[in-house]
């Protein structure tokens, strides 16, 4: 199970830089567009299409990684008040919650896609974007946020069965203060070494 994380951490990491890397270049081509129509009156045509899909893939494949690295927010009030087997139960409980929301959804997207598929669907805009391309990008984005989740809550709840309320919190609770804290140091360590090395 620990292999299977580690090679899923490795796919969220390499999906999140490249969402990130579309939405820069989304952003890139917006703001060219806009420039060209303010200055020219001539337009790249499409760019906000293209931006839409953009935003939709890349925030479904930043997802995955966002809950490996536990940086999805929480409302932590009562649970720092609880002990820690009562916390362990109650990341779980999030992460079950979660699944709640996310595995119908990707269902539905789905179903979605199939339907583009099957009638090659096309946008209603000049670009007549075949809307299965995007929607397969944006659904196998889900598609991985399910597989992720559903690892954690299985080795979780395997961490949990062993009493290792630690190990529970390191997969699946909220970051504490002192790791965020820990973590900006190292970076910010790293970045001094980078250009003190340059």
């Amino acid at each position: 199970m620990e292999k299977l994380l580690a090679i899923n951490t490795s796919v969220a990491r390499v999906a999140v830089w490249i969402g990130g890397s579309l939405l820069i270049l989304s952003a890139f081509m917006v703001t060219v567009d806009v420039l060209l129509r303010d200055l020219v009156g001539i337009t790249l045509g499409g760019a906000d299409e293209m931006s839409g899909y953009v935003f939709a893939i890349s925030t479904a494949w930043a997802l995955p990684y966002a809950l490996i690295s536990r940086t999805n927010v929480r409302i932590d009030a009562l649970y720092l008040l609880v002990g820690e087997r009562f916390r362990s139960l109650l990341d779980i409980f999030g992460l079950m919650l979660l699944g709640v929301f996310i595995f119908p959804l990707t269902w539905r997207v789905w179903l979605m896609l199939e339907d583009s598929y099957k009638f090659w669907t096309k946008s209603i805009t000049p670009l007549q974007t075949p809307v299965a391309i995007p929607q397969t990008l944006w659904f196998a984005g889900l598609l991985l946020l399910c597989l992720t989740l559903l690892l954690i809550v299985i080795m979780s709840l395997a961490r949990l069965a062993r009493g290792d309320d630690a190990g529970v919190r390191e997969l699946s609770g909220a970051r504490t203060i002192d790791e965020e804290t820990q973590e900006s140091l190292a970076s910010g360590g790293s970045s001094s070494q980078s250009s003190s090395h340059g």
